[in-house]
Parts: structure tokens; sequence; C-alpha cells
């Protein structure tokens, strides 16, 4: 049930560093909480010394970038969360916004999230995004089409990367953790 497919990296304490846990079993959360979240993260880091981001061009840039990659991130596992936590560990160090999101999914779903993963870091993301559009265009109730991921990687230029590990103490389920990495300054 192990393994790491794309980019796979954690935030280190190397620089400045922030964890927010929710407890979905103990309240309903909303997606609306989950924008509020991501926001709250792109507006911190943004503000730290390390990011380094001096102009106004650039923040808004960075505050954008980071709040639509995080709530993607957040959606998904709270959508998808089977039982646990959903945990945000987000850092900011050498020049780069490094997330992990974590949650617990259905052990039975990981042979498929492996491939669905794969097909989205093998394939052209803005093929993939023009071919999933059209797709999601033919069949409104499609649920599960990739296309935050990969918004993430062609128009935000993320570097992704998923973990499954056993979920602590549910042997029905997976921890899946997904990793964005973002330049915070444009080269």
């Amino acid at each position: 049930m192990d393994g790491i497919i794309g980019e796979y990296r954690e935030p280190t304490d190397a620089g400045p560093r922030v964890t927010l846990v929710f407890y979905p079993g103990a309240f309903p959360v909303k997606w609306n909480q989950c924008s509020v979240a991501a926001d709250f993260f792109a507006e911190y880091f943004a503000d730290v010394g390390a990011s380094g981001l001096v102009e106004e061009a650039e923040r808004r840039d960075f505050v954008g970038s980071v709040g639509y990659v995080l709530n993607e991130l957040i959606e998904n596992a709270v959508k998808f969360c089977a039982g646990g936590t959903v945990v945000i560990d987000a850092g900011v160090e050498a020049g780069e916004f490094v997330v992990v999101v974590s949650n617990q999914i259905v052990g039975a779903a990981v042979d498929g999230l492996r491939v669905k993963f794969a097909e989205l870091l093998d394939g052209d993301p803005a093929e993939l995004l023009m071919q999933r559009v059209e797709e999601n265009a033919a069949n409104p109730e499609l649920t599960t089409s990739g296309l935050g991921f990969l918004t993430m990687l062609s128009d935000y230029k993320a570097r992704l990367g998923w973990r499954f590990d056993p979920a602590p103490g549910n042997p029905d389920n997976a921890l899946l953790k997904t990793t964005a990495r973002l330049q915070v300054k444009s080269p």
C-alpha cells in the first residue's frame, strides 16, 4: 500500500513553517472553510521574510498561486477523507513554497489513484487539461476529473507528488499525502 509518485517532498524546519489540523469527524468541514484556510496560508507566507517578496505584483502573484493550489488540495482532502484528520503542513525554504496535505482514503482506491496520478504526470498538462474540460462538458456528473491537479501543473507550474502509507489504526484505509511545490518568485 505504500509508495511514492511524482516529486514528493515534505517541508523542513529550514524556514517558516505552519501546520493546521482539521478534525472532520468532530465537525463537518465545509468547502468555504477550505478557501479560508488556503487564504490564511497564502497571506501568512507572503508576509514572512523568507519569502523575499518585495514588489506588490510579486506578492499578489504568490498569494493567488498559493491560495489556488492550497484550496484545491484542501478541498480534495476534505472531500475524499475517509476518517481521521486532514493535516496541512506548509513552509517556505530555499525560494520554494512546499506544502503537504494528508488525509485518510479508502484503501480500495489506492490502485486507481496510482494510475490517475501517473497519467497526470506522464502526459502534457495543457493537453490533458483541455481533454478533461471537454470530457466534463460532455458529462457534468463527472467528479474525479483531475482538473484541479492539471490546472496546478499547467497554469501554476506546481511540482506535485503523492505518498501512500498505511493509515494509523485503520487497516481498511490508506494515508494519502499530497505535496505541491511552487517557486516563490519567478526566476
